[in-house]
């Protein structure tokens, strides 16, 4: 079907929901502006992304209440209470009867994974600039998705940026939030967890998650039945890099601490990037770090489960 620049395609929305979305999302990467780092010769941010869809009913996001916490948002409990808040003002049904999950990776550029590499505390500038100027390329990205599926007379929620999402601080210090996008990532087919915690996609782990909730039948992705089965330490014992890749000693054997990796962030890596006079030219609230989605074997890709330590 041709179609017009700026013109939505009913025609294909009306065809296939997920084959609409799809292109609407890498025609999104393709045009807009927000995907340059103007600092670093307007290079994007991030390539291509690979998107994957899920049942909103599917068994699995009751099945992450009790992984993650009975206060996991499941995508029926988040849409409908997106619906009520908003059927006062704009109206809307009284029972849903599909739900579909999008979930989407914008996997890093080469160069940027490259730069990150070479930066032995992480933080490096094309990296940070990647995580605080690409956080407004994320988060647009998300609702201009949802807001295409409401002008087509959907219910589309980005759970992130609604007023219902929450980061709770668990009884042993580390945080969780109920709506975790790894999680939804591996519900929707994307990839399946790695040693380091990161999603292991087609694309690699060194990727940006994001996700949209809406009432529209969307058929599912396929996923793995082993929800690690693309990580070679989980396969076969082999790899495990990203342990030493971590500068703060926050991945072992049995996964990577969150209150460890935090702990990093917060008390260590700064002063260690300014001890190295590393910090010109960085934004945001932090330097960011990827020292363990990248110089590892799943930084752009499913390594093979053959790969072994050198």
């Amino acid at each position: 079907m041709s179609q017009q620049p700026g013109i939505l395609d009913t025609e294909l929305f009306a065809a296939n929901f997920c084959r609409f979305i799809e292109r609407a999302i890498k025609n999104y990467i393709k045009t807009t502006p927000l995907n340059h780092l103007t600092a670093f010769n307007n290079a994007p941010i991030v390539g291509d992304p690979i998107v994957g869809f899920a049942d909103g009913d599917d068994p699995i996001f009751q099945e992450l209440k009790s992984i993650i916490g009975e206060f996991h948002l499941t995508p029926r409990e988040i849409m409908e209470k997106y619906i009520a808040a908003k059927r006062w003002r704009f109206g809307g049904p009284k029972s849903l009867e599909k739900i579909g999950v999008a979930s989407w990776a914008l996997p890093l550029t080469h160069e940027t994974c490259l730069e990150e590499r070479r930066a032995p505390f992480g933080g490096s500038p094309r990296y940070n600039h990647s995580r605080w100027i690409g956080v407004r390329l994320y988060r647009c990205l998300e609702q201009h998705i949802a807001s295409l599926l409401e002008i087509l007379h959907c219910h589309a929620v980005v759970p992130t940026q609604s007023e219902f999402f929450k980061i709770e601080q668990m009884s042993g210090g580390w945080m969780a939030a109920n709506w975790s996008e790894r999680h939804i990532a591996y519900a929707c087919g994307l990839g399946t967890f790695g040693l380091n915690g990161l999603m292991i996609t087609e694309r690699g782990c060194a990727v940006y998650l994001s996700s949209v909730v809406c009432n529209c039948e969307l058929t599912p992705t396929p996923r793995p039945a082993s929800h690690v089965e693309n990580c070679p330490f989980y396969t076969d014992g082999s790899c495990a890099l990203c342990i030493k890749r971590c500068p703060g000693s926050a991945i072992d054997a049995t996964g990577r601490s969150n209150i460890a990796c935090l702990k990093n962030l917060r008390d260590q890596q700064a002063e260690q990037i300014i001890s190295l006079g590393l910090d010109k030219g960085l934004v945001g609230p932090a330097p960011a770090c990827g020292c363990c989605s990248t110089g590892v074997p799943c930084e752009r890709k499913i390594p093979s489960v053959a790969y072994k330590r050198s």
